[in-house]
Formats: C-alpha cells, structure tokens, sequence
C-alpha cells in the first residue's frame, strides 16, 4: 500500500467551508478586560497587600502601593498595546509555583 492510499484511507479530507461557526464562549472576565483604564488599575494597586512578601520580580508590595498613581499610565499603556496587538510579553507568563505539603 503507497504512503498517500495510506492516508487517504485514514484520514477524512473535508471542506473548509462545511463547518458550522462556534459559539461565542467570551465571558464576563473576558469584556471586562477591555474595558481597563488607568483609574481602574489604580484602584487595583491600592488594593495590593503590603504585607506580603515580594513575587518572583522581587518588586515590594509597598512599592507598587505607594508608586500607584505614578506607575497607573505606564501599565496602562501595556496593558492597552498587549490587548490590540493580542501579545502577551513572556515576562508576564512566568510564575513561581510551589508545591506544598498536606499532612495525612
């Protein structure tokens, strides 16, 4: 048996134009995103524990806190460009997971 009978008898060639459109599955978190402004992100610094220890850029939550209103345009700025441009910098995909141990 020839490689293309193969996969001719395998797989199932059919037209693009054959397929029903998805649903649309966008939820509220999703519509919410686009509509971010500075005074929102802000608001969302203010909000910040400072009592917690600093994440894996090492940055303070104190300093995020207390930089809220200087640093609010900047983020917003790459959070805007991020959403049209449908890129997210790969600094923002990195995360520091740990495992952590239940007794029993």
């Amino acid at each position: 048996m020839a490689l293309q009978e193969f996969f001719s008898s395998v797989y199932t060639r059919e037209p693009d134009n054959d397929f029903d459109k998805l649903p649309c599955r966008v939820n509220d978190q999703f519509q919410e995103m686009s509509d971010i402004c500075q005074e929102k992100i802000e608001e969302k610094l203010q909000q910040v524990n400072t009592a917690k220890s600093p994440g894996p850029d090492c940055r303070h939550p104190r300093v995020l806190y207390e930089t809220c209103v200087v640093i609010a345009y900047p983020l917003y700025l790459l959070y805007a460009k991020s959403l049209e441009t449908s890129v997210l910098p790969a600094d923002w995909k990195l995360a520091e997971v740990t495992a952590i141990l239940k007794k029993g």
